[in-house]
């Protein structure tokens, strides 16, 4: 310490600190976890690869050529290869996207895989399809 410094600590002056002192940490916004749901991912089966347990009567017919999905989401990935219009799905059960308000059913190919989602604009006669997808 030098001799001026030890003169001014003698006399009660205060030395300022150097450095400046650390703010306690906070928590902002922009470090907070969102608090949101995507609007192009389904609540309930909040990620793909969905596959539910409910199976009931019904069906539906192809309208566009379109590959199923994995999960009631056009988000989700496709799981199959593209099916042909006029191709007659088995329906298992229907599931309301609550994100998007649409409809997405869980069918299969004549009653055997592949299994996927497609969604109610891409098929005609799904009002058959009645069963809910209780999983979600």
């Amino acid at each position: 310490m030098t001799a001026a410094l030890s003169s001014m600590l003698a006399l009660g002056a205060m030395v300022a600190p150097t450095h400046a002192a650390t703010p306690s940490p906070s928590a902002s916004v922009a470090d907070e976890a969102p608090n949101f749901t995507p609007s192009n991912a389904p609540i309930g089966a909040l990620a793909c690869n969905a596959e539910p347990t409910s199976n009931g009567f019904g069906g539906a017919d192809v309208t566009r050529s379109i590959a199923l999905r994995s999960g009631p989401s056009s988000a989700c990935d496709d799981v199959s290869s593209r099916l042909y219009v006029g191709q007659r799905l088995g329906g298992w059960c229907r599931y309301r996207n609550p994100s998007s308000g649409y409809w997405w059913y869980y069918v299969s190919t004549g009653g055997a895989a592949p299994y996927g989602w497609i969604y109610e604009g891409n098929i005609s006669g799904e009002e058959t399809i009645t069963t809910p997808c209780n999983d979600y």
